[in-house]
Order: C-alpha cells, then sequence, then structure tokens
C-alpha cells in the first residue's frame, strides 16, 4: 500500500517537481542520480518521492517503448522464449533501485519496509509494486529476487495479463515459499476432559494438545480445514490442513494403521450415481434417489469405539481398484456392528471393497498420527520419539501460491514451494513460462497446474504431493496446432500422498507436449495420463508405480479413438508389479485408445507390458521384456463386454470424441487418414494394429484376441536359466539408467535426469 499512497501523490508542487526532475532527467540522467543519491543519505523518504513522482511524471509524458536489448528474449531448448537478463543490464525503469532505474525489487522479510526503496517484506508487494510499474508504462524485464529463507504467504500472488516479462528467483542460497504457520512457539500441553476420554488408553499419557490462538489463524486464504469430499472424478481446490514435523506430514488419525480393511458384508450398496450417466447403455442405466451405502467390518467390535467420534470420514476402493473416494460417515451401530456412509459411492459399495476410517481422534494411538478440530482451534498429535524437537507447521493457505494469468515470458526459477493446502503455481492461457530448478514438496493439490503455449517444467523435483504434480493443458486440437510444452530432467517420488486415483504425476491434455528425461517412483495409480495428440513420452524412469490400485498403468490413455500421433519411446519401466486378475500394467492403451505408437521400451519385473484394450491403428514394436509376468495382451474388447457401451452413439463416448473432432478435414484427413473409416471398416475390431520386433527375456508373449487385425511377426525370444534372470535383469537396470541396452532393433537409455546442472534445484 505504501507504493500507492507514494505514487498518488498529485498536487502543483508534485507536478513541479515531475517536471522539473525529467528536465534535469533529460539534460544528463548522472546529475540526477547524483541529487537522489545526497537525500538518499539525509532525507531517504524525500528521496523516494522525488523518484517516484518523476517516474510518475515522466511515463505521463512519454508513450510506451519497446524493450530495451538489455531484455533481448533467446530460444531455449524447445523453441520457447525466455527472458535473459541481469540486475546490472536491466532496462531503466521507475524501480527505486541503488544502481538507477534496474526495474527489480528485493523480497526481505528481515529488511523490507525500511528506507530503502527496492527492498520489501512480501512477494506480495513486490507483486504490488510490479503492477504499479506496469500500469505506468514501465517495459522490459522486471526481476523478483527473493532472499534465502522463508517467506510465508497468507495469500497467493496474481501475475496479470502484462505482467511480463518477469523473473522471480532465488537472491542467494534458496528462498522457500510456505503455506503453513509455524506452531513452535505455542507450547503442547496434556490433554484433558472430554478429550481425554475420546483417546485410545494406549495413547493417555503421550498425545498432546496445542490450542492455536486466534491470531495466528487471522489473515489466511483458506485457513484451518478438516477433510473434505475428494477422489475420483471429483476436482477440489485445496485438501484438508495437516500437520508437519520438519518436513515429515503426520498422518490424520486412522484405523487400520496402515493400508485397508476389508468390507466383511454390504447391508446397503447405496445409489450408484455413475450408472445414471448419459453414456451408460440403455440396459445398464439406472436413476435413483441418492442413498448412502452401509456395511459392517470384520472387526465389528472396532465399531463401538467410534460412537463418539465427530467429523470422521472413511476413505477406500468400495468397489472397483481404480476409484478411491473419501466419504464422511452419517453414523455408527455398535450393537450390530454396522457403518452407515454420509455420501454414495460412485460406484455403489461391492463385497471386494477395501477402505480405512480417518479423521478420528478415537483413533489416535500410534505414533506419528494428528487430530484437529477446527471450531475449538485445537490439535492432537502423538510426537514420535525420532521428532521430538522438530520444528512443527500447520498447512493453511488453500489457494495457489502464485497464479499466473494471460501473462507472457515469466520465469520461475530456484525457489522452493513446501506445505500448503492447495496449488503451488496455477498458470492460464500463458505463454513462454519457464519453471526452472525448483523444488515442490508436500503441495495439498497440484504442484504446476498451467494451460498455454511453451511452458517448460526443467530441472524440477517434486516430492510428497497430494495429488498431481505437473498439468500441461495447450495446444489446438482441431488445427493439430502443438502447445510446444515440456517437462524434461525433473523427478516425481511420492505424489498422489492424499488424492490417490487419477491424480498423476503428470497429465498431459491437448496437442504436442513433451515428457523427456524424468524420473516418476513410488505413486499410487497412473504415473504419465494424456488426452489428445502428438504427445512424445520418451527417457524417462518410471519404477514402483501403480503400487495399491488395479486395472490402471504407468503410462495410461482411454476411451478414445482420436488420440493418433502419440508415441511412447525409449523408457524404462520396473517393479510396476500385479496380479493376473488386477492386470497391472506398464503401459495401457485402455478401451480402444487408438493411434499410438510405443517402440523400443525396457520393460523388466513388470507384472503386464503393454495393455491394448481393442483400439485401432496402434503400432507396438521393437520392446525388450525382461522379468515380466506378460509382455502384452491386445484385446477385443470393442466386439466383446463393452460393444453395448458403443452401439449408440448417441450415449457412446467414443463417438462423441470422434464425432467432436474435424477428421474429415485437413489437416487430420491428411495426417490421420484412417479416423474416417472406424465407424464403418470392421468396426469395434482393433484394425490396422501390429505387434513386432518383440524381444522376450524370461518372458511370456501374452495373447492378441483377433490376429486377423493385429499383426505379430518378429518376436524373439531369449532363453534364461531361471538363476540368471535376476541378474540379467539388475545389469538391464544398471545399464539403462547409464548408458544403453541394446537388444534385436530396440534401443533403450540412457534414461532419467540427464542436465549436468540437475542437483536437485532447492533440495
Amino acid at each position: 500500500m505504501r507504493f500507492q499512497t507514494l505514487l498518488a501523490t498529485e498536487n502543483d508542487a508534485a507536478s513541479w517537481c515531475a517536471r522539473s526532475a525529467c528536465a534535469i532527467r533529460a539534460v544528463g540522467g548522472v546529475y540526477f542520480d547524483r541529487v537522489v543519491h545526497v537525500f538518499r543519505s539525509a532525507h531517504p523518504v524525500v528521496a523516494m518521492l522525488l523518484v517516484a513522482i518523476t517516474a510518475t511524471g515522466c511515463a505521463s509524458m512519454r508513450q510506451p517503448r519497446p524493450p530495451s536489448p538489455s531484455s533481448e528474449l533467446t530460444s531455449s531448448e524447445n523453441g520457447a522464449s525466455s527472458p535473459k537478463t541481469t540486475v546490472a543490464s536491466a532496462a531503466p525503469s521507475i524501480a527505486l533501485c541503488d544502481d538507477g532505474f534496474a526495474m527489480r525489487v528485493v523480497v526481505d522479510p528481515a529488511r523490507g519496509g525500511g528506507a530503502d526503496s527496492h527492498v520489501v517484506a512480501t512477494l506480495s508487494d513486490a507483486v504490488e509494486f510490479l503492477h504499479h510499474c506496469r500500469d505506468r508504462g514501465a517495459q522490459g524485464v522486471f526481476t523478483i529476487l527473493l532472499t534465502a529463507g522463508e517467506h510465508v504467504l497468507r495469500e497467493g500472488v496474481e501475475i496479470r495479463e502484462h505482467d511480463g516479462p518477469l523473473e522471480i528467483r532465488s537472491l542467494d542460497g534458496v528462498a522457500i515459499l510456505t503455506g503453513a504457520v509455524d506452531l513452535d512457539a505455542d507450547p503442547w500441553r496434556p490433554i484433558a476432559g472430554h478429550a481425554l476420554r475420546r483417546i485410545p488408553n494406549e495413547a493417555k499419557g503421550v498425545v498432546r494438545a496445542l490450542e492455536m490462538t486466534p491470531d495466528a489463524l487471522t489473515g489466511w486464504s483458506g485457513g484451518l480445514a478438516g477433510p473434505v469430499h475428494s477422489g475420483h472424478a471429483i476436482e477440489v481446490s485445496a485438501i484438508r490442513s495437516e500437520l508437519f514435523l520438519g518436513d515429515v506430514a503426520l498422518t490424520p488419525a486412522r484405523w487400520p494403521n496402515e493400508g485397508f480393511a476389508e468390507i466383511a458384508e454390504v447391508i446397503d450398496r447405496g445409489s450408484a450415481p455413475r450408472e445414471a450417466e448419459a453414456d451408460m447403455p440403455d440396459g445398464e442405466r439406472r436413476v435413483e434417489k441418492p442413498r448412502a451405502g452401509q456395511f459392517r467390518p470384520f472387526d465389528t467390535s472396532r465399531v463401538a469405539r467410534w460412537v463418539t467420534a465427530e467429523d470422521a470420514w472413511a476413505r477406500g476402493y468400495w468397489n472397483w481398484d481404480w476409484s478411491d473416494e473419501q466419504l464422511p460417515i452419517a453414523s455408527v451401530d455398535a450393537q450390530r456392528g454396522i457403518v452407515r456412509l454420509g455420501m454414495p459411492h460412485r460406484y455403489g459399495l461391492a463385497a471386494r471393497g477395501r477402505f480405512f476410517m480417518t479423521n478420528m481422534l478415537e483413533e489416535l494411538d500410534a505414533p506419528g498420527e494428528y487430530w484437529i478440530d477446527p471450531a475449538a482451534r485445537v490439535v492432537y498429535a502423538w510426537i514420535p520419539s525420532d521428532l521430538v524437537g522438530a520444528r512443527t507447521t500447520l498447512s493453511l493457505l488453500a489457494a495457489p501460491m502464485i497464479s499466473i494469468r494471460g501473462a507472457r515470458d515469466v520465469r520461475i526459477e530456484n525457489l522452493r514451494f513446501e506445505r500448503t493446502r492447495g496449488k503451488a503455481i496455477e498458470a492460464e492461457a500463458v505463454a513462454a513460462l519457464s519453471i526452472e530448478s525448483c523444488s515442490f514438496r508436500n503441495i495439498g493439490t497440484c504442484a504446476v497446474d498451467a494451460q498455454g503455449e511453451r511452458v517448460t517444467v526443467g530441472a524440477c523435483a517434486f516430492e510428497g504431493i497430494g495429488g498431481r504434480g505437473v498439468r500441461l493443458r495447450g495446444g489446438d486440437r482441431a488445427t493439430l496446432e502443438p502447445s510446444e510444452s515440456s517437462i524434461t530432467d525433473s523427478r516425481f517420488i511420492g505424489c498422489g500422498r492424499v488424492l490417490r486415483t487419477y491424480n498423476p504425476a503428470i497429465e498431459l491434455e491437448g496437442v504436442g507436449h513433451r515428457v523427456l528425461r524424468n524420473e516418476i517412483a513410488w505413486h499410487p495409480h497412473i504415473a504419465v495420463f494424456m488426452r489428445g495428440n502428438d504427445h512424445l513420452i520418451e527417457a524417462n524412469d518410471i519404477h514402483h508405480v501403480v503400487l495399491e490400485t488395479g486395472d490402471a498403468g504407468a503410462v495410461y490413455c482411454g476411451r478414445d479413438w482420436t488420440t493418433h500421433g502419440n508415441v511412447i519411446r525409449g523408457n524404462l519401466f520396473s517393479f510396476i508389479d500385479g496380479t493376473e486378475s488386477r492386470f497391472q500394467n506398464a503401459v495401457y492403451l485402455d478401451d480402444m485408445a487408438s493411434g499410438f505408437t510405443v517402440e523400443s521400451n525396457l520393460f523388466v519385473e513388470c507384472n503386464w507390458g503393454v495393455l491394448a484394450g481393442g483400439g485401432r491403428d496402434n503400432v507396438i514394436r521393437d520392446n525388450i521384456f525382461a522379468g515380466c509376468s506378460k509382455a502384452l495382451s491386445y484385446d477385443a474388447r470393442g466386439v466383446g463386454w463393452m460393444a453395448p457401451h458403443i452401439a449408440n452413439p448417441e450415449t457412446s463416448t467414443l463417438h462423441k470424441n470422434l464425432a467432436a473432432m474435424p477428421v474429415a478435414t485437413e489437416p487430420w484427413s491428411l495426417r490421420f487418414p484412417t479416423l474416417a473409416a472406424y465407424l464403418t471398416d470392421r468396426f469395434g475390431r482393433p484394425v490396422g494394429s501390429s505387434v513386432t520386433g518383440s524381444v522376450l527375456v524370461g518372458t511370456p508373449f501374452g495373447r492378441v484376441d483377433d490376429p486377423a487385425c493385429v499383426l505379430v511377426e518378429g518376436t524373439v525370444v531369449i532363453p534364461v536359466e531361471a538363476g540368471d534372470l535376476l541378474p540379467m535383469c539388475e545389469d538391464f537396470l544398471a545399464s539403462a539408467r547409464a548408458t544403453t541396452v541394446e537388444l534385436g532393433r530396440a534401443r533403450v537409455g540412457p534414461v532419467g535426469p540427464m542436465r549436468a546442472d540437475w542437483d536437485g534445484a532447492a533440495e
């Protein structure tokens, strides 16, 4: 606000000062700088007024000018333009800086708000100053430099359409942006009264309570919050408040403490909203009044413990292995051992379902668990012995930390984003956004959610993200104009920590995104999810994913005939375990996904390498399968169980997706000419597909259900003794990550982050 006051000075004296100072500057900028320097030492406020009024007056006397040559744009690796500048060579502007008029501002919580006009206390102040500069016609690259250490964001900041070119980066060391409140100053106390009666006996004497003051919760966008309804097909802007000890996110009190409990008996499946949706076949569509399900767990004696629970929830795979949902608990019947949910599950309850109870003070029975009472502002926690004395923080910020709306040429570099309930960076309608050498840890919903063109994410680290790591949307499907966006040389470890399904490490939508040389690991569901055309997934190291789900793949696309032009090439997939009945896969082209090329990939110790769900024009060639349960399954579901779902164009998702694309006109008719015959030539069958040049090392081939439509040739079988398979697989892994693996026509490696400057960024 001090900039608004400073720059709004409009009176006769100000006008005279503006005209005089502009005249002095016109004669010689050096004299003006000396005058300002003299006033800064004796009367800093006068100096600030003089320079600010001068800038305002001069800006009003001139037309906006093009950027200085010192802020020229340079091409990055993928052709995107990114600003290249230094503080010393930045274009002249109205910012109040010691080196003249370099357009920069330093964010330093310790020094901001003092006499030094180019040092502010918060990132919000810096962005506010940027807005004033741009509103007054300032051009060129604006640089925001954050000092090393922590910068708390109680509200998100917004970069506007005309704020670029802009750089936001660390000044020295690593700047940390956080959306959490520090609780270290508040004492933990033994609990008493009603809360003491509710906790389990094993927790009495070790669980502590912390009552937060109203001041600690004032001014936050979002604030203290409990669980929210979330899961498959449910978009949430923010998750619950989380408690952290150091960098460790503690666990909301739950039962069982690990894994899932099984449903022993479904008392009432409840209504299934999915069955009422428009794409269901007529014979399977059922419209019911919403009705929550009821079930009985195997441990019925446990239910009595939950009678006193307040705001209790349950999370589970209530029916299918690929659809989780967090639902409120309406009530429990201790005598009958029955749990009544507060909302229907999307698919209704099934006996195969599995779940865990959560957000229960009554289940705070293990080190590392906590429970929050938002109404009373009290946090209860069992602090693990190895974390006693660790810094304690609580996430409160629900808004995106940085929002970018319509801006061009924005670069965010060498920052660490941590501990927030919502997103770290959200960008809409942007161009040439570069996010380089940043780290994202314990973000609530999505670390980077960007829509636009020439968005680059490079050499970044993503760890413990509640939902998605990066979502890219861009390009024009109607014209097949590519986005030219990319994700390169980055690491994604443990995404989907809270939002378990359909929150992949990387999600692509549109045309022409590139995912190159990344590592993705320890994810409960899909690693890379894509929609659209001409995406390239290449040289990535993907392992230990699809950890708790089924009917899923590490790289996944589904239910769309028009997904032509996508290429999955030269990747290493390893340790993707599963079973024959739950079919976890490395690459899954689900429900008629068509037009893919899957080539020269290495699959090591995977359940199934590739599952193609009946799609057309899929080319699967020159892949190596080592130690897998099955190399491939290419089914013909379009003339099998899925036939009723694609019979009616009025309800079929596949028909609607096909009709939405201009497949009969250029460039579609030239690029993907076979699409025109999908409804007339052998409808529903996997026409035009092939599986060639497969190399099988200790791996059975699998199956192809329609060999008349799917060409199979050139398969190479390398016999391996049982004792030799594991050492051979280990050698494949080491070679692919360091150099290359070559067998048959396949060549894979090196995979994973390869940039010489990758050091974990702000690790």
